[in-house]
């Protein structure tokens, strides 16, 4: 690998520029004809006008310059000090006409300066940039049912952060690009007619379309049936991190659909700022467990957590609490948005690239012949298309010889690697930019454009890639990394293999191909022409037939399901009690079962999506970390979670003592409860015997309780989830 450069190039900037409009004036004397002015001898000045303007994004704005004492100067422009400025900043003319960049940059303001250098006269504006005004032009579908809906608009301009509005009211809106978005809301039968749908840009520059008109009907069908307790436990088995009575009451009475809608439109939890005292990762490991167990947006913090562990950052190497809040926080806050955005949230991450070397990854020089291969590896190899061509069903594509096709070449991650030259640490506040930056871990990694190589890379070839997968000379590393995302997004592997993957976290170990063919169907198209769509994604694998099977016992596969990993049995115990916490001492547990969350041993993660249990010919991903030693402190948690101490947490058995009078009905609520009541008559009659033998007393119902709680805890009928 290539290490990171210890000194840093000297950089030379054309102007000095200021947050207001400035003029310069020196005192000259008369000249003759045609002669230039020496500074200091002659009254110059030189004003830019506007001074302040505001400016949306992809719009343009006409500069002038006015300079006294100076017959038909020549005049430099530059944004924020780059001659003709650049895609992140904007770009200029040389006659002043400025174009606002299509995204806008953070902070959102720019300096726009004209210079003329022999002369040492400069002047400057401050530019503040603002959201474009969103535009409607259509919507599917145009009519919809009272009750729970989604919405597809399409139109230009969206940010990141549009709202979409119906008859003024929010919805929880999906922004899925520039020129389409999603949203999910319910609507009442006092809508019952037209109502205008809007799309509202957020800030900075605020401000809604104009409306689009939907029709809101009463629903011909009417209301499905009330789902089995059973059905709606299994299914939050697999959309969170562990069934509640609360829940489960829930999911009945709004369907599957229903629930996750409400999930989609929940807000992300927020994850408390780092004190100026914590040193490690430490702290977010409570916070971590704090969200699994207690967060309300269940579903996206489920989501999440699977795409942390395909997206792998570790805390052996990061160790900044700061940096590792804002890398969970940008899963969390990506989950239901776009595989593509998830992408380059991940890429642009300080805390990414510091794992994986993308950071001060500058261009190949004298002393340095070649880039970091590191993050451009492992993007391919792990994030998005793995290294064998797959057939759409997830089945490795063979040659003729029986071989798998490779996906990429050596030569093929050396351009990757040079496309992601040039990005460094965010900027600190009040910092000034430098080719490398110092670390700082808040907001994304910005682009030294000068660090850069230029030259033209050829990316990843497959039918109908753009470009024949060639990146074009001459580009900013912004243009190179969106060129390289796009060009990985858009190969075919990318749904199979990440599809399969997410299943097997939420759902099975083992599904089937006909099962990762129909979710990678909606990955490659949401049923409205958009890729990667995330809730679309999630959507479907949960209520895939092959997800559901098993929510009637009588369509039960003893192959379906997989192994709760160390912090789903953990989460899961305590969300099925009712317990609190504040994580102390949840991830010593989970690193006593091999899984110590935010410390992956490697970018692997704990286990391999291919692991298969020996003896087998079936896939068991999470019982590669279970070990005589891994088996034995899961048994030794439970232990001391129902009958010893874990500091700051707090669990009541009488609801369950409660019901030891009646032994049967006691472990037909525990199987409701943790087993989507498939406890075999055996199991039950076993745990009976056990509660028999304790002694008649005053805390003979609580240590029934308990009893029969272990021996459902510890039994492989629960920790193997089907």
């Amino acid at each position: 690998m290539v290490g990171r450069p210890r000194t840093h190039a000297t950089r030379f900037t054309l102007l000095a520029c200021t947050a207001l409009a400035l003029s310069c004036t020196f005192g000259c004397a008369a000249l003759p004809p045609g002669s230039l002015p020496q500074v200091g001898s002659a009254a110059n000045s030189m004003t830019i006008s506007p001074a302040l303007p505001s400016v949306r994004a992809g719009a343009t704005q006409q500069f002038s310059a006015t300079v006294v004492g100076l017959p038909n100067p020549s005049i430099v422009w530059s944004v924020n000090g780059t001659p003709g400025g650049n895609s992140l900043a904007g770009t200029i003319t040389s006659d002043g006409n400025y174009t606002a960049p299509a995204v806008l940059p953070n902070p959102n303001t720019v300096t726009v300066a004209a210079a003329i250098s022999q002369q040492s006269l400069s002047s400057s504006a401050t530019v503040t940039l603002l959201n474009p005004v969103p535009q409607l032009s259509a919507l599917s579908p145009t009519q919809v049912d009272v009750g729970a809906l989604t919405i597809t608009v399409t139109g230009a301009n969206f940010v990141n952060g549009a709202v979409v509005n119906l008859g003024g009211m929010p919805l929880a809106t999906n922004f899925v690009s520039g020129t389409q978005l999603t949203a999910i809301g319910t609507a009442t039968s006092q809508m019952v007619g037209s109502v205008q749908i809007t799309v509202t840009n957020p800030n900075p520059g605020s401000a809604t379309s104009g409306p689009l008109t939907a029709q809101i009907v009463q629903p011909s069908q009417p209301n499905p049936p009330v789902l089995t307790a059973e059905a709606a436990d299994r299914f939050l088995g697999q959309a969170t991190f562990g069934p509640t009575t609360a829940l489960i009451t829930q999911v009945q009475q709004s369907g599957f659909q229903g629930f996750l809608n409400q999930q989609f439109a929940l807000a992300p939890t927020a994850y408390a700022t780092p004190a100026p005292s914590e040193t490690n990762v430490d702290q977010v490991q409570n916070r971590f467990f704090v969200h699994a167990i207690t967060a309300p947006d269940q579903l996206r913090q489920r989501v999440a957590f699977a795409l942390s562990e395909i997206f792998v950052v570790s805390g052996t190497t990061v160790a900044n609490p700061t940096g590792y809040t804002q890398y969970l926080t940008a899963l969390q806050n990506d989950a239901f948005t776009n595989y593509r955005q998830i992408m380059q949230d991940v890429t642009l991450s300080p805390v990414m690239g510091h794992y994986l070397d993308m950071v001060d990854n500058g261009k190949p020089t004298a002393s340095t012949d070649h880039a970091n291969e590191n993050f451009a590896r492992e993007m391919v190899q792990l994030f998005t298309i793995g290294t064998a061509m797959l057939n759409s069903d997830g089945s490795q594509q063979t040659d003729s010889t029986g071989e798998p096709i490779p996906t990429y070449s050596q030569a093929t991650v050396e351009a990757f690697s040079l496309a992601y030259t040039g990005w460094t640490y965010p900027t600190a506040p009040g910092a000034t930019p430098q080719e490398y930056n110092p670390p700082y871990w808040i907001g994304q990694m910005v682009a030294d454009d000068a660090n850069h190589d230029t030259t033209a890379k050829q990316l990843l070839q497959y039918p109908g890639v753009a470009n024949g997968g060639a990146l074009p000379a001459g580009q900013t590393a912004m243009e190179d990394l969106n060129g390289a995302l796009d060009n990985i997004f858009n190969h075919p592997n990318v749904g199979p293999f990440i599809c399969r993957q997410l299943i097997q976290h939420l759902v099975t170990s083992n599904p089937s191909p006909a099962y990762v063919q129909r979710i990678a169907a909606v990955f490659a198209n949401n049923g409205s022409g958009v890729r990667g769509d995330m809730k679309a994604v999630v959507t479907a694998i949960l209520l895939d037939s092959e997800a559901r099977r098993g929510d009637d016992p009588s369509t039960a596969n003893p192959g379906d399901g997989h192994l709760q990993e160390p912090v789903l049995f953990i989460a899961g115990i305590y969300r099925a009690l009712g317990a609190t916490t504040d994580g102390t001492n949840l991830p010593y547990f989970a690193g006593t079962m091999g899984e110590p969350p935010l410390e992956a041993p490697s970018v692997f993660n704990f286990f391999s999506p291919s692991f298969m249990i020996p003896g087998t010919q079936l896939n068991g991903p999470e019982f590669q970390i279970l070990t005589t030693a891994t088996a034995l402190a899961r048994a030794n948690f439970v232990n001391s979670f129902v009958y010893g101490t874990i500091p700051n947490t707090a669990v009541d058995f009488s609801p369950l003592a409660a019901q030891t009078s009646n032994p049967t009905q006691l472990l037909a609520s525990l199987s409701a409860l943790m087993m989507h009541g498939t406890m075999s008559s055996d199991m039950q009659s076993s745990i009976i015997t056990a509660m028999q033998v304790i002694e008649p007393g005053s805390t003979q119902a609580k240590q029934q309780a308990q009893m029969a709680l272990y021996l459902v805890a510890t039994s492989s009928q629960y920790q193997v989830q089907h």
